[in-house]
């Protein structure tokens, strides 16, 4: 047997799964030139209605379209976490109208909502439930290539302007789930800094701590190389583990986070700290290759219960009590995030500063004024087997975690999420 015959068990390839950008300050108004450029004729603008009615960015992007030769729509129903009945509605608006493109204007729910709706308008389906990933849903790969989608994000946290992923709360299940498929990633993004200006503290401080959690479960995530060979491509999964690439972009993707959230929270006109934020959160999209695990499978059936809370605090809450957990299995990488987040570390030894990322988190939290644990949401100890009965169903993401949990582990979790000070 020849060397180019050899084939590992374990799986030796990893994925780099980018979309094309254009970033800087006013690239929204190229909206137009690309569209032409993706064959677009006939586009729908999904956005929110905040934004629709409190700003003007989804009617300028339309008068940009326009003037580039495009018939452009506006749909404002997004609502502020995509829930399935929403999103569904958002589906039946679309369908019959010809749109042979899709414009995402807003923060993560208003993409991923546009994801879903040219997911379903080009590939429609009788249950909603039959593409989402079981054991919940049925599953069902997306047949082929969707129509082009343009991302305009409007917040810098969800990174899901650079994702194959889109998520959608479940209203008879009281669980968020998602949708992950190669063809749901973006054909294109514009990230404008200026549009991220008009972001409140609040916002501000959800979505920043969205791209650090990003960063810190893909970052930890299982290596790449460490799960079996598929036995043939299209049954590797989406989310691949840690790999190199996915490495590089969340360490500098931290840095930045650690050095520019609080000044974008305390100064929402500082348009370096809002420059810096918008490109982390995008290069935290690398989970999208590698993976999230722990506090986001924790975070879904608290989305599940509280549709009006912003995904990136759902995930924070219990973000202290994993690195706690994970600290004993991968301590050199957790020490990294201490470091990156502004810790000390120089003479430490190893354990010593991986138990600072823990620190570090819990410093940014209280720092720019996040819940200090899911008892602010109305949970105590009688809701914890609830949740964890609901968390330990998203086998997609736990399946990344570099340290197996059982329901038992995520209990405790919970319970010691319950107050992180």
């Amino acid at each position: 047997m020849s060397q180019f015959e050899y084939i590992s068990p374990n799986d030796t390839v990893f994925t780099v799964r980018n979309v094309q950008v254009k970033f800087g300050e006013g690239v929204s108004s190229e909206v137009g030139y690309e569209a032409v450029r993706l064959g677009i004729k006939k586009a729908l603008i999904v956005t929110d209605k905040n934004i629709n009615e409190n700003t003007r960015f989804p009617s300028r992007i339309r008068e940009y379209l326009e003037g580039a030769g495009v018939r452009a729509d506006i749909f404002d129903g997004t609502h502020i976490e995509p829930i399935d009945v929403e999103v569904v509605k958002a589906i039946e608006f679309a369908k019959g109208k010809d749109y042979d493109g899709f414009i995402a204007v807003g923060g993560g729910s208003s993409i991923d909502t546009a994801k879903m709706i040219n997911l379903y308008t080009s590939y429609p389906t009788p249950d909603f439930k039959d593409y989402i990933a079981p054991p919940t849903g049925g599953g069902k790969p997306v047949p082929g290539p969707l129509k082009p989608l343009i991302c305009i994000p409007t917040t810098a946290g969800t990174g899901s302007e650079n994702t194959p992923v889109a998520i959608v709360d479940l209203t008879r299940e009281k669980l968020k789930v998602g949708i992950s498929n190669p063809y749901l990633l973006p054909s294109f993004a514009l990230l404008d800094p200026v549009l991220t200006v008009t972001l409140s503290p609040y916002y501000t401080a959800s979505t920043g701590i969205d791209a650090l959690m990003h960063c810190i479960e893909c970052y930890t995530a299982i290596p790449y190389n460490s799960r079996p060979r598929p036995p043939s491509p299209d049954k590797r999964p989406v989310y691949i583990g840690s790999n190199p690439v996915s490495d590089i972009f969340v360490e500098k993707a931290m840095e930045l986070i650690g050095k520019y959230l609080r000044k974008a929270y305390f100064n929402p006109y500082d348009l370096e700290a809002r420059r810096n934020m918008l490109l982390a959160a995008h290069l935290g999209g690398a989970f999208g290759n590698a993976g999230v695990h722990i506090s986001h499978a924790l975070a879904y059936p608290i989305a599940g219960r509280r549709h009006e809370l912003p995904h990136g605090i759902t995930v924070a809450v219990t973000g202290p009590a994993m690195l706690e957990f994970l600290e004993p299995i991968v301590p050199e990488k957790l020490a990294k995030i201490a470091e990156l987040l502004g810790e000390k570390i120089e003479g430490l030894k190893v354990r010593e500063a991986a138990a600072l990322a823990k620190e570090a988190l819990i410093k940014l939290m209280r720092d720019v004024n996040l819940p200090s644990g899911i008892s602010e949401f109305g949970f105590d100890e009688k809701d914890l087997k609830e949740l964890s009965e609901g968390a330990i169903l998203q086998q997609r993401l736990l399946a990344v975690s570099p340290r197996p949990v059982n329901i038992q582990e995520i209990m405790e979790i919970y319970r010691k999420s319950l107050h992180n000070w």
